[in-house]
């Protein structure tokens, strides 16, 4: 079977399954719509508008859509393996190839190559600044927020909710002043590499990785490297979910269950 003809039949699937997992979507907002609706109105006698029965029996009516829709996901599956598709390699992105080449910069300009050298360091130093100048917020967000919540006069009234408010008041100017540094030095970054990956490619031609010298390049270098990043994200996993078991067992996880069944019950209208 032609290349093509797998194709044609994957998009017209693709088609065909989107525009009834709209109409499923659809079907489900109009029922959850008439529960609330119904049990908003005037003159409702049930016992409770957003019983589990009255809930079960609005999405009963659209149980034939839904198990087609399963059945769909399933079939999608099935013709993915019947009518395959040749992969085409994947390109290496511009930042990859920009990461990848930058453990190859030398140290100092090779001869011939100073205007090329001096550019691809004026770049990296500035996008270097936008990071610094970042966590540099960041750091100041967090360490105020620490010596907020550390001082007891700052919550006289003993409501925790409107102190927290309080502090984010004080607190969001510099997260957000970070969050907006980061993505200008994304924007400045995704630009530059563009124009000077020309002038890397020729300096870091035949040239193995260099191991720096200079104290701030290795500290560098070594949080860019993917064992470190793996690292501390296995740390952080770690930290979450013992959090998560922590608060299980001191009776947190009760307390947040029950809030968001209230919400869902008392808000949303289902429960």
């Amino acid at each position: 079977m032609s290349e093509k003809t797998c194709k044609s039949v994957r998009l017209s699937y693709g088609i065909i399954f989107g525009a009834f997992t709209i109409v499923v979507g659809a079907l489900f907002i109009w029922q959850v719509l008439t529960v609330y609706l119904t049990g908003t109105a005037e003159g409702f006698t049930g016992a409770h508008p957003f019983s589990r029965e009255r809930v079960v029996e609005a999405l009963s009516k659209i149980d034939l859509f839904f198990w087609l829709w399963i059945a769909g996901i399933v079939v999608g599956f099935v013709l993915w393996e019947i009518f395959p598709v040749k992969q085409q390699a994947a390109k290496i992105s511009l930042d990859l190839q920009f990461a990848r080449l930058k453990k190859r910069m030398p140290d100092a300009a090779p001869e011939g190559q100073e205007a090329d050298f001096n550019s691809v360091i004026r770049a990296n130093k500035t996008v270097f600044a936008f990071k610094c100048a970042a966590w540099a917020l960041f750091g100041i967000a967090a360490v105020y927020g620490i010596v907020y919540l550390c001082i007891p006069s700052n919550f006289p009234k003993n409501d925790v909710t409107h102190e927290m408010l309080n502090m984010v008041k004080h607190v969001f100017p510099c997260v957000f002043a970070g969050l907006l540094v980061v993505c200008m030095a994304a924007v400045y970054e995704k630009f530059t590499v563009r124009k000077i990956i020309p002038a890397v490619r020729k300096l870091t031609k035949g040239q193995k990785p260099v191991e720096h010298t200079n104290k701030l390049q290795a500290a560098v270098a070594l949080l860019e490297n993917k064992w470190v990043i793996l690292g501390i994200r296995i740390a952080l996993a770690v930290i979450a979910v013992a959090l998560i078991i922590w608060g299980a067992l001191n009776g947190s996880a009760r307390a947040v269950f029950i809030k968001a069944i209230n919400i869902c019950t008392e808000c949303i209208g289902l429960g």
